[in-house]
């Protein structure tokens, strides 16, 4: 990794001495080759307890994380953790496919979140990420500049909760988001280009006159319209 994930973990063990079970970074970064965006390392935090007084603790050091391009870690309990596999099913799929255990127990090792409920659940976000998406979209659409970074911005999200759908189908989903929408799109039988696009101009921003973003943003929300309707048949 890089001397900011020690700097992280010698300052959690300062803070939380004792108290601290696991530090495990996961994410597309993670098996990503080159230099990845700082924003594509996402981190778990688990404790032993989550008090207010440890949240404060370690407020100061979450700070100073997200100052430099870092996400917001995600913090449980180490009892909250074994409970919420089958209620997070689509999450720790996810984590156990790209994942590093930076400090402790390594507690994705022996666990498997059931597929039991993992259509609903890849449905359910998908389907709540899509009334936000348009809801956000009219004061977005004002202006070309706030438009296009709407998309690049969901678009992340939007191929991570697609990533379940090869895993309904008995399959192991590609690592690579261009390469996930494409498998995805082939299953569901939707023309995901859209969604391909819009993750290429996440790469390289820049060179759209105004009419090619609004036409690229239509077809985006088409597209996953599109995707959600057959994910619901699944």
């Amino acid at each position: 990794m890089n001397h900011y994930f020690d700097e992280l973990i010698s300052s959690l063990q300062s803070a939380q001495d004792g108290n601290l079970v696991s530090v495990i970074v996961y994410g597309t970064a993670v098996a990503a080759t080159g230099n990845p965006r700082r924003s594509d390392y996402q981190i778990l935090i688990v404790t032993e307890r989550l008090a207010a007084r440890d949240l404060r603790q370690m407020r100061p050091i979450v700070r100073r994380w997200t100052e430099m391009g870092y996400e917001m870690p995600v913090f449980m309990t180490a009892e909250e953790f074994g409970d919420s596999f089958d209620v997070f099913p689509i999450e720790f799929r996810l984590m156990k496919r790209a994942y590093r255990t930076l400090y402790g127990q390594d507690l994705l090792a022996e666990r498997e979140a059931s597929k039991e409920h993992l259509r609903w659940e890849t449905e359910h976000e998908l389907r709540g990420k899509l009334l936000r998406l348009r809801s956000v979209a009219l004061p977005a659409s004002e202006s070309p500049d706030q438009l296009a970074s709407l998309m690049t911005e969901s678009v992340v999200t939007f191929v991570r909760l697609m990533r379940p759908v090869p895993e309904i189908r008995g399959e192991e989903p590609p690592l690579g988001r261009p390469a996930t929408a494409q498998r995805v799109g082939e299953i569901l039988n939707v023309d995901t280009s859209p969604i391909i696009r819009v993750l290429r101009l996440r790469d390289e921003p820049g060179g759209l006159m105004e009419i090619e973003i609004q036409d690229l943003f239509a077809s985006y929300l088409d597209c996953l319209t599109r995707v959600v309707e057959a994910v619901d048949n699944l």
